[in-house]
């Protein structure tokens, strides 16, 4: 049975325990928000991201409202801003309705600064808690196909954390297929990845990921990379974002005592669309593209596909596609590529 050596099986189950606390950021629910309809909701404004606005309140906790039907926010507590061209504001909030314009007023500055309502991206408390800018998902899922008694066991981890000024992410999967024929073959990845935001959508990016996939002959497969990106696309319902870089990479193929080191270049992109109307339905995808540098005419390519419905409050269903090529694996008898469909129930939360 491939993979079968005397490094063991490199297993990324992670356990989460999603029992973080509820920790308060001590802010008083007195932001007031006007809506179109002509209704007042007067709490606690939580966070904006993505369109969607939520707030904290006495008597209904936490309610959602889509952005556009906002026409007024008035809050004397300090916010901080993003808009759609990247840029940042920070202060206290007031709103021109005639105009539907945010007037931002810093406490060092002698004017505020005017921000339309349309062009806001993001929200968030000015000294917002680790935890309440901390949101992430996990999932599992079982795919049996009688006919060719073949089982598949998956498990997804993610979390990500969003400042005004740098954000990051951690997520781990975990695949295992057990076929008749081949015997049990693992896809195993654990990623960090890390961003400094910039001015006009850009950002710097560094990269990490420890991977093990037995159908293209990877026991483990270490990668640190960094580079230059851009948000192409950055509106409340979708993002598009671009990535160019280098990365080192040191791999042990299955099968091989030594291990192996090469540079590689990174050309990356992801797109993310969101729709928040009940179910919130979101797709995501990335394709990252690993020329070699050090090895003639060898290149690697990963990609994911996600399609996500929630089915009750943060409960959701997940279809997964995955795929990984490799022109020229460091095993002969591997197979250079691997993909596959994943189905999972999950939990997500912010």
């Amino acid at each position: 049975m491939r993979g079968r050596n005397r490094r063991g099986h490199l297993r990324l189950w992670l356990t989460l325990a999603v029992m973080l606390p509820a920790v308060a950021c001590g802010r008083e629910k007195v932001d007031v928000i006007h809506l179109l309809n002509g209704d007042r909701v007067t709490g606690e404004i939580i966070a904006l991201e993505y369109g969607q606005l939520s707030i904290g309140t006495d008597s209904m906790s936490t309610v959602t409202i889509e952005w556009p039907d906002v026409v007024a926010v008035e809050s004397n507590q300090s916010f901080i801003l993003e808009d759609l061209a990247g840029g940042h504001y920070y202060g206290t909030l007031s709103t021109d309705r005639a105009t539907r314009t945010l007037a931002i007023l810093d406490q060092g500055a002698s004017e505020p600064g005017q921000l339309e309502m349309v062009q806001v991206a993001r929200i968030s408390p000015g000294e917002a808690t680790f935890f309440s800018r901390l949101q992430g998902s996990f999932s599992v899922g079982f795919d049996y196909t009688k006919s060719s008694d073949i089982t598949t066991i998956s498990g997804s981890m993610d979390l990500s954390y969003r400042a005004p000024t740098f954000a990051w992410s951690l997520g781990a999967d975990v695949n295992s297929t057990k076929d008749p024929v081949q015997g049990t073959l693992d896809r195993d990845t654990l990623t960090y990845n890390y961003q400094w935001l910039r001015e006009h959508k850009r950002f710097w990016a560094g990269l990490s990921s420890l991977e093990r996939n037995e159908e293209t002959g990877i026991d483990a497969r270490l990668t640190l990379g960094g580079g230059f990106g851009q948000y192409f696309i950055q509106t409340p319902r979708s993002e598009v974002s671009g990535f160019i870089g280098l990365a080192y990479t040191k791999e042990w193929s299955t099968g091989v005592e030594s291990s192996q080191e090469s540079i590689e270049g990174l050309l990356g992109a992801s797109w993310r669309i969101f729709k928040f109307n009940t179910p919130k339905v979101s797709l995501s995808a990335s394709l990252v593209l690993y020329p070699s540098i050090t090895e003639s005419g060898r290149y690697r390519t990963s990609g994911n596909l996600s399609l996500r419905r929630e089915i009750i409050s943060d409960f959701y269903l997940d279809l997964s596609l995955y795929q990984s090529y490799d022109s020229d694996p460091p095993d002969e008898t591997a197979e250079k590529d691997d993909y596959g469909v994943t189905t999972s129930l999950g939990y997500s939360f912010h």
